[in-house]
């Protein structure tokens, strides 16, 4: 398998600001946060949005994953090991 390349802090960078604009351009406010995992060249992605709250927990991550897929090449989505989609609500456990 050809080795994957990835300057981290670019790709996350490249990973909040797509996630931002496309879903601002939904009419969905974000905040999009990234952390890479430790020892691995993966990252975890968490996108929480108060409008999550109208969709069901598949429909956000068809909707996350559908940008990812339109921004990201094949190998780098490989990158990213989970993302969550939670609403504010739901990150403080209520």
């Amino acid at each position: 398998m050809p080795r994957m390349r990835t300057q981290s802090p670019s790709f996350a960078r490249r990973i909040r600001s797509s996630l931002s604009e496309e879903l601002a351009n939904a009419g969905v406010e974000a905040a999009v946060e990234t952390e890479r995992v430790p020892t691995t060249r993966l990252h975890r992605v968490m996108v929480t949005a108060k409008k999550f709250g109208q969709l069901r927990p598949s429909e956000r991550q068809d909707l996350v994953w559908r940008i990812i897929k339109q921004h990201f090449s094949a190998e780098e989505q490989l990158l990213i090991s989970m993302i969550l989609t939670l609403t504010p609500d739901e990150l403080q456990g209520k």
